[in-house]
């Protein structure tokens, strides 16, 4: 298949989970979700993989409650740091310490800082195209932006809006926690990491979003502001929910151009 399509089941404190699939291959970052919403939200791809591939982020629920029901339910090989399956309990997994490489798909694991036992963000490369999923980190570093530079398409984290959340109902110690260097990464900061990333190519989706501390409203109009005062070029932004993930993204592998599909649109 010429195309590659990447998409986010959901995203935010209730689950994440994202995945990257061509006609023979399914790989899957995060899996904090039931596997029958998974189901339900990718069943369009089509069951014909020859491979499923798990990537796990960090150990947090949020992120890898679904992996046990998961791997029961289908052949899946686990991938993630070895303090994080150990964390987890998983057993028959494979460590991924840099990099791997599936078929045509490299994969670099690349550590970010948050407070989990091994926390990392993943970058994927098939030929020219670069995929970035980005989430759950404090401050974003120089290692991090340089692997992610030029990527086609990147899930950033954007989870709060600092005066929301200064103002918000949360306690002092969560607060200071959220805005510490392992928390999270607010509006500002994710807009100030984009501008450094992003080519006139990239495709943005703004993940992670507190329902309590943030709006897509205010975390568009936020990013946005900061690319444009920073005379940056993207060629789409979104924000990722909860409920219905984001769009669904065609990239063509000859070409590098990327199309933005309706969310349940079928694979051909």
């Amino acid at each position: 298949m010429s195309r590659l399509y990447f998409g986010m089941v959901a995203s935010g404190s209730r689950g994440n989970c994202s995945f990257l699939a061509d006609g023979t291959s399914l790989a899957i970052v995060d899996f904090g979700i039931s596997y029958r919403r998974f189901q339900q939200r990718v069943e369009y791809l089509g069951s014909g993989f020859d491979s499923i591939n798990l990537f796990v982020s960090h150990e947090h629920s949020d992120h890898s409650s679904g992996i046990p029901v998961a791997t029961r339910k289908a052949k899946i090989d686990l991938y993630s740091r070895e303090l994080t399956l150990l964390s987890l309990g998983l057993k028959d997994a494979f460590p991924i310490h840099e990099d791997v490489t599936l078929d045509d798909l490299s994969v670099t694991a690349v550590s970010i800082s948050h407070d989990a036992a091994d926390p990392v963000a993943y970058i994927f490369r098939t030929g020219n195209i670069k995929i970035s999923v980005i989430s759950d980190l404090g401050r974003v570093d120089a290692n991090l932006i340089q692997e992610a530079k030029g990527s086609d398409i990147i899930a950033m984290e954007a989870n709060h809006d600092v005066e929301m959340l200064r103002k918000g109902s949360y306690s002092q110690g969560l607060k200071a926690r959220i805005e510490g260097h392992y928390g999270h990464l607010s509006n500002v900061q994710s807009g100030e990491a984009l501008s450094e990333i992003c080519t006139e190519k990239t495709r943005i989706i703004l993940t992670h979003l507190s329902q309590e501390n943030n709006t897509e409203r205010t975390a568009l109009s936020t990013v946005k502001r900061i690319l444009q005062w920073n005379s940056i070029s993207y060629k789409s932004i979104e924000c990722a929910s909860q409920i219905d993930g984001s769009s669904l993204y065609a990239i063509d592998r000859d070409t590098g151009e990327t199309e933005m599909l309706p969310k349940n649109s079928r694979l051909p």
